[in-house]
């Protein structure tokens, strides 16, 4: 058993708010409670093994991707997100001195170098993984291109623990931790690690280290890009056999399957023209380009960024390059992704109405894209697409979970939304009482505000707190007494930390 430290701790709270928690959900309120107590929160943390840390189940919906398909994807308890961050921190360094150098390009994904709460400040490495293909390409005649069937999903616990500690003996107690953290959050399941946070690539890339010595072993060239697997020869034989020798080594020794659909051996020339420099590809790269987009892939991006002036040429550029987007027979979700977070940089609100109009094919980016409108649509703002808003709160993409969610927390934040029968109707049947809570705190609700305090034992946690958030709004003596009776009561001290943070900001 370990301790976190205090260093590891502010490494989580720097990156927490400096990017996200999950990268598929809206950020909790309960974080602002515990920077507000952040030395109490410390302090309990760092004074118990990991062991001994209450954990609780993550929010999980499914969440839709390009081809019509579903993955879970996950959004950890406010404090267990904390001790997740940190207890990655604690070992990344040592799981980077682990793997295949650098300058091999072999294991191109999420080159871990810490600074400033960022875990990938190199960068995702996608461009890396591309480009040595397209090396590769040049010198061998065939190429093995596969994946790994439900990545993170499948990913044995125990497996897990191993790899970090070859990573380090050293990192024994954590990698046990690290074990029976993720095993308590599946609800002693142990198989799969969460899906949104980025600690996750942290622990997925550990596991891969010995994948990649096994890939180097087999005496050929290849790339590899998180759970895709790019291997080069001038013989079929060979890259069949490296194929079997593969599938083989991944379920002995991590009980993980290769994507049958997506597994193919072909003339290396050929996958490039088809698959990187098709042209297609070759017009998303010059959109790129364009607008400047470096690396579209990574999955961890700035809450706070400098704005950048736009005129009338990058706003028109922004236009071109949605347009594309929406013109394919689906959704491409790094170009998406790329145009997207490039507008929400330059503060640029040319994409907002495109993205409403069109809501349902942006549903496999629709936490990028609410991220981005949230960010650029005011109060102010928000009346001028009240009609749009009101349209998606009744049509087919609230069926949806997640984007349901973040629908919710939009127009709960925004009170001329609030206005709208459509968007009531959505607040209203909601199962999400932190959204609720959100709306009446927005629209003043008291009535609400008194009914669910009577409610507080018999919800989720996440509604438990919410319903303590929500007292900011009432009388402050009313308010008062209620939240000192929460704090001399309650047994979970995440409670005591919101109660707190409101009875001492409001």
């Amino acid at each position: 058993m370990s301790k976190l430290t205090e260093e590891a701790l502010d490494f989580a709270k720097q990156h927490i708010e400096k990017y996200y928690d999950s990268d598929f959900f809206p950020k909790p309120f309960e974080f602002d409670a515990i920077w507000h107590n952040w030395t109490e929160v410390k302090n309990e943390l760092s004074s118990k093994n990991v062991e001994k840390l209450w954990i609780f189940p993550p929010h999980t919906v499914p969440a839709i991707k390009a081809n019509g398909t579903y993955r879970i994807v996950h959004q950890l308890e406010p404090v267990d997100a904390i001790i997740y961050t940190a207890m990655a921190y604690e070992i990344a360094e040592k799981v980077e001195a682990a793997r295949l150098p650098v300058e091999s390009k072999t294991a191109c994904s999420y080159r871990l170098q810490m600074h400033e709460g960022s875990f990938f400040s190199a960068g995702g490495g996608y461009p890396d993984f591309d480009s040595r293909t397209i090396e590769l390409a040049g010198q061998f005649q065939y190429i093995l291109a596969t994946d790994i069937t439900d990545f993170y999903n499948q990913i044995y616990l125990h497996r897990l623990n191993n790899a970090i500690e070859f990573a380090d003996a050293e990192l024994k107690n954590k990698a046990k931790d690290i074990e029976s953290f993720l095993s308590r959050i599946n609800g002693k399941t142990s198989q799969g690690i969460p899906v949104g946070p980025a600690a996750s690539v942290v622990m997925s890339e550990a596991l891969m280290t010995d994948v990649d010595q096994f890939l180097q072993g087999l005496g050929l060239n290849f790339t590899r890009y998180v759970d895709d697997i790019r291997v080069f020869a001038n013989d079929t034989g060979q890259l069949d056999g490296a194929l079997r020798s593969l599938t083989t080594y991944l379920y002995e020794n991590h009980r993980l399957t290769l994507a049958s659909g997506k597994t193919k051996i072909m003339e290396a020339e050929k996958y490039v023209s088809e698959y990187l420099q098709n042209p297609y590809d070759l017009e998303k790269e010059e959109i790129f380009e364009g607008l400047e987009i470096f690396n579209p892939y990574t999955g961890e991006v700035e809450e706070h960024e400098v704005e950048i002036d736009v005129d009338e040429a990058a706003e028109q550029a922004f236009l071109v390059a949605i347009n594309k987007a929406i013109d394919q027979s689906k959704l491409d979700v790094g170009l998406a992704k790329g145009i997207i977070r490039r507008a929400r940089t330059m503060h640029s609100s040319v994409l907002v109405a495109p993205i409403l109009a069109n809501f349902q094919f942006f549903l496999p980016v629709v936490s990028d894209a609410m991220i981005y409108i949230s960010q650029i649509v005011g109060e102010n703002g928000a009346l001028n697409y009240q009609g749009e808003i009101e349209a998606i709160c009744a049509s087919d993409s609230i069926k949806n979970p997640l984007a349901r969610y973040w629908l919710e927390w939009f127009v709960a934040h925004h009170a001329v939304l609030l206005q709208g029968q459509n968007a009531q109707d959505l607040i209203n049947s909601s199962a999400n009482i932190e959204n609720q809570a959100i709306a009446a705190v927005t629209n003043n609700n008291i009535a609400w505000v008194r009914h669910m305090k009577s409610q507080i034992y018999n919800t989720s946690s996440r509604g438990r707190r919410a319903i303590l958030y929500s007292t900011k709004i009432l009388p402050s003596d009313e308010r008062t007494h209620w939240l000192r009776m929460t704090i001399g009561s309650t047994q979970f001290l995440i409670d005591k930390w919101v109660a707190t943070w409101v009875l001492e900001t409001t």
